[in-house]
């Protein structure tokens, strides 16, 4: 009878609509992980593999065939500070916008192959080019190696968080539920973004750039299995009557196109710092290995807590509402954190701005209300088109930032993120006049007093009057 109940309980467990959360909470996690950890690590490491750092002589920043010579001295005050040349900046500006750049153009097929076969064989293939990524990286030691490794990354990562997300949205059918539902999910990327340079940082301090990724590798290897195990690979074909809109038809919706735009603003301020932080750092204070990662707690950890407050409380405010009051706490973090002048002083602007990128990344739920009021309920597409948003953050933000910071300075990354932040943040207003098809009501753009939704465990309760 035992083995009876025992086995009944895990056949009900891999039945249950939660597991879906959980092994697309993993995906994102390690796919975060792997996309952050490296920001602390490689500047660090460019820096030990091709700058001696003696005083007052001349280097070669990054081998390749175009070199930048640097004269460099060290502060005596700080042993440690590193005197980094502005350029190093712009490497790492295009080694880290590789991968969301590849993503972006992946992202455009990976949408439309789900909406035809299904999210089940996207997501297993999104997880061996994890892997393999995560390999590449532990291994390669020149800079165009890692480039491209980065870049293969992009492929990994469209697959899995457009299938991911689909099957999610495919899963939970009701509004509030599924806003639930896709918040926890996100929570995943909350999470890896969260601790990703804090765990590349502390593994690269004390055991080797090597074993960063390694463990990332493996526990790409862990989703495989999972996957494998846990559900069978199903291909299916969808009669062309039943296809949704295209990438192209979606975006020519302006509220759609609206939340894909917001999604991509709020995340760049986190991309631009990821790239312009760490040699920020090394010039102005004086870091170790492990501060270089530290230093992005008070953001990553202030968006993971606001996540997960959006997927549970969330519906109680239009969701516009809490995308513009974000917009203008990135505007105030960014304005402030020029003038911080050690680690410890980060935690105010950082949580400014966490919480600024989680009630904007809080829209993420409205993209397939959209697609439910507006078109066709087939959610591969629209899926795709919220990992492109976050891709063309983490392309153009370190791109941007990148150049910004080798020819003006870190100051007028953050005044300028705030400056285009501060006049874009009106325009979100939009969202409050949005037409459905058949006019039913809005929770997640409009405020109802009169709807009262609690999500437990998967069921929707409403207000007598709505009885």
């Amino acid at each position: 009878m035992g083995s009876l109940s025992c086995g009944g309980k895990l056949k009900a467990c891999l039945e249950s609509k939660k597991l879906v959360i959980a092994i697309v909470y993993a995906s994102l996690m390690v796919d975060n992980m792997l996309l952050t950890a490296v920001v602390p690590v490689l500047p660090e490491y460019f820096s030990q593999m091709h700058l001696n750092f003696t005083t007052g002589k001349t280097e070669t920043l990054l081998s390749g065939s175009k070199t930048h010579h640097v004269t460099k001295t060290l502060s005596h005050g700080c042993p440690r500070r590193k005197a980094v040349s502005s350029q190093q900046s712009l490497y790492m500006g295009i080694l880290l916008s590789a991968k969301p750049l590849v993503q972006v153009l992946a992202g455009f097929a990976v949408g439309p192959i789900t909406d035809k076969i299904g999210f089940d064989v996207p997501l297993l293939a999104g997880y061996i080019v994890m892997a393999t990524s995560a390999l590449m990286f532990a291994f390669g030691k020149s800079y165009a190696f890692l480039l491209v490794a980065r870049a293969i990354q992009g492929i990994g990562s469209a697959a899995t968080a457009t299938a991911g997300l689909s099957w999610v949205a495919d899963t939970y059918t009701e509004k509030v539920e599924r806003g639930w539902a896709i918040g926890m999910s996100f929570g995943g990327l909350a999470l890896g973004v969260l601790v990703g340079p804090t765990y590349g940082s502390l593994i690269y301090q004390y055991v080797g750039k090597e074993y960063v990724f390694i463990i990332l590798a493996m526990m790409a290897l862990i989703l495989i299995v999972v996957r494998l195990t846990t559900r069978k690979i199903r291909i299916f074909r969808r009669p062309p009557d039943e296809m949704g809109s295209s990438i192209f038809t979606l975006l020519k919706d302006p509220y759609i196109l609206v939340v894909a735009i917001s999604l991509t603003a709020g995340s760049s301020s986190i991309t631009a710092l990821e790239t312009a932080q760490p040699t920020w750092m090394l010039k102005t204070m004086c870091p170790t290995k492990l501060d270089l990662g530290l230093a992005f707690l008070p953001i990553t950890g202030m968006y993971l807590i606001t996540t997960y407050s959006i997927a549970f409380k969330g519906h109680k405010v239009a969701r516009w509402i809490l995308c513009l009051v974000g917009f203008y706490l990135q505007v105030a973090g960014a304005v402030i954190y020029p003038f911080v002048r050690t680690v410890p002083e980060v935690i105010g602007p950082g949580c400014l701005i966490g919480i600024g990128i989680g009630l904007i990344d809080g829209l993420l739920p409205v993209l397939a209300f959209l697609v439910d009021t507006r078109h066709k309920p087939v959610y591969g597409s629209v899926c795709a088109i919220a990992d492109i948003s976050f891709s063309f953050a983490y392309a153009l933000g370190p791109l941007i930032a990148g150049a910004v910071m080798a020819k003006v300075g870190f100051k007028w990354v953050m005044w300028g993120i705030g400056i285009i932040f501060f006049l874009y943040a009106p325009i979100i207003s939009v969202l409050s006049k949005v037409n459905v098809k058949d006019e039913e009501d809005t929770p997640l753009l409009k405020e109802d007093e009169e709807i009262q939704n609690t999500v437990d465990g998967g069921t929707t309760k409403r207000s007598d009057n709505d009885n």
